[in-house]
C-alpha cells in the first residue's frame, strides 16, 4: 500500500499544523507503517505501528463480542500523554502522540483524530 503520491504525508502536516499535535501516524490495518510524523528518537516506529494495529484489532472483537458495533477510538492516557488510535477504513488506521506539555483537551483531539481518519479513508479508497 502506498502514500498516494505523498498525499498521507501531507495529511499528517495538515493534521499538525492545525491541531498543534505533532506526532501521529498513519498505518497499516497489519501493522506497517504507511506515513509518520512521529519522533525518530526514544522507541521504534515499526514496533509502534504493530502495536497500534493489535490494540485496534483487540478493540473491534471486544466489540463484536460484546455486539456493540463498529469500534470508532481508542483513546490511551497516560501520565506523560495520550494515543488515540482511530481506524481509517478496511485497510488504515491513525494514530496521535500527545505529550503532557501539548495540553490539548481529549474532546479537542478525539475529534480532531475523526476528521483525519475520514480523511485518510477518502484518500486510499480515491
Amino acid at each position: 500500500m502506498s502514500d498516494k503520491g505523498g498525499g498521507l504525508l501531507q495529511l499528517l502536516q495538515d493534521f499538525s499544523n492545525d491541531t498543534g499535535i505533532t506526532a501521529s501516524a498513519i498505518v497499516s490495518r497489519d501493522g506497517l507503517v504507511m506515513a509518520s510524523s512521529l519522533p525518530k528518537t526514544g522507541f521504534e516506529e515499526d514496533t509502534v505501528a504493530a502495536n497500534a494495529a493489535r490494540i485496534l484489532f483487540l478493540g473491534e472483537s471486544t466489540g463484536n463480542e460484546l455486539q456493540k458495533g463498529d469500534l470508532r477510538q481508542v483513546l490511551l492516557k497516560y501520565d506523560q500523554g495520550s494515543v488515540v488510535l482511530a481506524g481509517a477504513g478496511p485497510y488504515a488506521a491513525v494514530l496521535a502522540v500527545t505529550t503532557e506539555e501539548e495540553r490539548i483537551e481529549s474532546g479537542a483531539i478525539l475529534f480532531a483524530v475523526n476528521i483525519l481518519a475520514k480523511k485518510v479513508k477518502k484518500l486510499l479508497e480515491g
